[in-house]
Parts: structure tokens; C-alpha cells; sequence
């Protein structure tokens, strides 16, 4: 008969359970593979930020391809079950979905602004996604309807944020309107002419999260103050404001109604030759003849300074406001009156390829996108496909234009899901073993 001293005995038990208890820990939170791709879009104008794209093409045939800016990205996977389902927990661990870029835009509905140019490297943090952390999580509450007993957010933004009565506000001293069916809703309240809407279908939990993309940015905005006496004419006169910001979270994906300012530079005030859509092409001199520039004019080089005595206001830039609503798979849809009779929605279940449609007039401009949480396939082949949507707000107060940004990440994972029993059915056999053996 064999003997197991009693020293040896408690050892071999302790590391039973040890490797036991590091098998089931690892079940509860396993790595998974992803590829998607996050973005910010602004749904007047185009893609604002980004994209990062991962291990996979997104968009349409010809210049509208995105292809693969990195590999496949690792997120974690709570749960103890061995299948993967809608509405699981999910963590991306900080980092692994960075990206960088440079763009230049041009807004051809809005005549006092002359384009922008924007150098990027956007961080994200670490960010868990989970039922009942969405949008519309504390839905009925504040800013669900002016009663606070609503199911969706219908929300037009104040003109002006007041620090002291922080947004949704009460029932009794609301920020903005609650009840924003469209924009001129908001006519004759105090209220900015755009409205932003957040809904979920019948029944569904409500999946999501914050999303605090982090900028890292370097941007020029160039606006129109007097137009070309003649088409390219070389006698506009342009004002260059500028923006060099460090680690500041976009406004969308914030907590919901989150305020934040966005402090930018004035700059130089110059001649300039316009193309056919209002974007700047060249510069030639500041306004008052004297003084510098700060910078040659280059498209998609963003000039970081002011120069010296060239006509810059000398008042202080007023800060850029936004409001932010939380990470949803549910629809985000907004309106505001500019630029009129355009209708973009997604297609596909991208923003790269959006149908434009048009619609009356009074009713200004109109978008939506819809996001989404649902499994395809069965078993070791399936795989779960998340649309997280967060929308924001933003106000410019030096040209008095105000737009939509909505952070769009997409998400395909792998499968299959940990088989988290396994790790606690081996220790028990190990301890079974040795119990065998010592009866032995």
C-alpha cells in the first residue's frame, strides 16, 4: 500500500486548488478576437475622425474603401456559459483600438466656413460594455420626456450652457428641451434649433456604455467673414482659428447630457482665393498689410500658431460647447435646419456609404443610424456582431454653426466562447484522485 506523507499530502491539495481557481478565473473573463472598426462621423460632413479599421475592408468600390489599419484586436469576454449570446459583457482593454490620421474637410452647405484640417492620434481607454448601462438605462428619468416617465431621449440643446444648472437639469428647471419632437420645436424657448434623438426598439435591453475616445489633436477652422468679390477671385478675406489639444475625450460616448468645452486660438486674418465648394485653396497676406502669418497656408498641414500683428481679434475665441449621450445599441437620429433638404441614412449598416435622399425644405437636414447586438451561425462558427452608437452634440460659437458627432464602433467576434466549467471539473477530478489514493 502507498503512503503520501501528510506535508506532501496538503501541498499537492493547495495546488490543486490553486490551478483550479486560476482555470475558473480565466473562464470568467476570456480573451476573444475582434475586427470592426471605430470612428467618428459627423453626419453633415462626413467621417470626422478616424477610422481605425481592424483586420477588415469596410465601406464601397472605388475612393470609398477603408482597408485594414491593424490587425485583429483582443477583447474579454465575461461569463461562465460555454455559448456566446446577445448582451454579454464585454471589456476592451485600453489601447488596442488607437488610431491616427490626418484629414481636410470641406463644407460646401456653409458658406462662412472655408474648410478645416485636422492631424489626429486618437487613444482609447479601457471600456466595459454591459445590459442596462446604455443610453437609455435610466430611461424613465431625466431627460426622458419633460414628465421624466419617457422610454427615449427627444432633446433640443440650450443656446448657451450654464455651469451652475448642469444638463438634463429637473422636471421643474430643465437644460434644453425634453420634448424635441423636431427642430423647430426648440423656436422661442432659449433653445439651439437641433434636435437629438436616442431609441430603442420595444423590449430590448439596454446594451452599452461610455466610450471616452480620447483626442490628441492639432486642427485648423477656416472661416469666410467677407466673400470673393467675383468667383475665384483672390480677394476673400478668411480668419484661421486653431486647436492643439491633448487627451481630451471626444463628446460623444461621455455619460449622458455630459457638458464639455473645447478651447481653441484665434489666428490670422488674410486674403484668399476660394474654390468652387467655399474651400480655401491659397492665401496671399494678412488683411492689414502687416504683420506674419504664422504659417504658409498647405492643404492638410494644420498650422499650430498665430503669427504676429495680422489682424487676429484680439477678444478671447469663444469656447466650442457639446453634449454627449452614452454608448447604445439602439437608433440615434437627429435634425437641425442646415444644410436643407438632405436626408442621409445608413446603409448596410455603414456610415461610409450613406443614401442621401431629400425631403422638403422646412424640414431641414435629417439623419439616423442604427445599431445593433445579435449572433449569426450556431456552435464553434458563430460569431456576435455589435453596433455601439454614441451621440453628441457640438456648437461652434465663432461661425454659429452646430452639428452632430456620433462615435460609431463595430465589433465581430469570434467564437467559440470559454468552456468555463472545464477548469473546475479538473481540479475535482485531481481531488478525487487523491482521495482514491489514499483509501488505497
Amino acid at each position: 500500500m502507498n503512503r503520501i506523507p501528510a506535508v506532501a499530502r496538503i501541498a499537492h491539495v493547495v495546488l490543486i486548488v490553486l490551478a483550479t481557481s486560476m482555470l475558473t478565473m480565466s473562464a470568467f473573463a476570456a480573451s476573444r478576437s475582434m475586427t470592426g472598426y471605430v470612428t467618428v462621423d459627423n453626419p453633415s460632413a462626413g467621417v470626422e475622425g478616424g477610422p481605425g479599421v481592424f483586420a477588415r475592408k469596410v465601406g464601397g468600390a472605388g475612393p470609398i474603401v477603408y482597408p485594414p489599419t491593424n490587425g485583429a484586436r483582443s477583447i474579454s469576454v465575461a461569463g461562465t456559459t460555454t455559448g456566446t449570446f446577445v448582451g454579454r459583457q464585454l471589456t476592451l482593454p485600453a489601447s488596442e483600438l488607437n488610431f491616427s490620421g490626418v484629414r481636410v474637410r470641406k463644407f460646401p452647405a456653409f458658406s462662412n466656413v472655408a474648410g478645416g484640417t485636422v492631424s489626429w492620434m486618437s487613444v482609447q481607454p479601457a471600456a466595459t460594455f454591459a445590459e442596462s448601462g446604455g443610453a437609455l438605462a435610466n430611461c424613465p428619468g431625466p431627460g426622458c420626456t419633460s414628465s421624466g416617465a419617457g422610454t427615449v431621449i427627444s432633446w433640443c440643446p440650450p443656446v448657451t450652457h450654464d455651469p451652475i444648472a448642469p444638463a438634463p437639469g429637473t422636471i421643474g428647471a430643465q437644460v434644453g428641451n425634453w420634448d424635441c419632437p423636431s427642430w423647430p420645436a426648440a423656436a422661442g424657448g432659449g433653445d439651439r434649433f437641433m434636435r437629438m434623438g436616442i431609441s430603442n426598439a420595444s423590449g430590448r435591453a439596454n446594451f452599452g456604455g461610455t466610450f471616452l475616445l480620447l483626442r490628441n489633436l492639432v486642427q485648423n477652422s477656416w472661416r469666410v467673414p467677407v466673400q470673393p468679390s467675383t468667383p475665384n477671385a483672390s480677394d476673400a478675406e478668411v480668419t484661421r482659428t486653431f486647436m492643439v489639444v491633448n487627451s481630451q475625450a471626444w463628446t460623444p460616448g461621455r455619460s449622458n447630457f455630459q457638458f464639455t468645452a473645447l478651447a481653441g486660438n484665434n489666428g490670422p486674418r488674410l486674403f484668399a482665393r476660394l474654390d468652387a465648394s467655399g474651400f480655401i485653396q491659397s492665401t496671399f497676406g494678412c488683411t492689414n498689410g502687416v504683420g506674419t502669418n504664422g504659417g504658409n497656408f498647405m492643404e492638410g498641414v494644420p498650422i499650430p500658431n498665430a503669427g504676429s500683428n495680422c489682424g487676429t481679434d484680439p477678444a478671447p475665441m469663444l469656447d466650442g460647447q457639446g453634449w454627449g449621450f452614452k454608448m447604445t445599441t439602439g437608433t440615434i437620429s437627429g435634425s437641425d435646419p442646415y444644410p436643407f433638404g438632405l436626408v442621409v441614412t445608413t446603409v448596410g449598416g455603414t456610415p461610409f456609404n450613406p443614401n442621401f435622399g431629400t425631403q422638403p425644405a422646412s424640414q431641414g437636414f435629417f439623419f439616423s443610424r442604427m445599431g445593433t447586438d445579435n449572433v449569426t451561425g450556431t456552435g464553434p462558427g458563430a460569431n456576435r456582431n455589435i453596433v455601439l452608437l454614441g451621440g453628441g452634440v457640438a456648437v461652434d460659437p465663432a461661425s454659429g454653426n452646430a452639428f452632430f458627432r456620433i462615435s460609431d464602433l463595430r465589433m465581430t467576434l469570434s467564437v467559440p466562447e470559454p468552456a468555463t466549467g472545464l477548469g473546475l471539473l479538473a481540479g475535482l477530478g485531481a481531488l478525487v484522485g487523491l482521495a482514491r489514493r489514499r483509501k488505497a
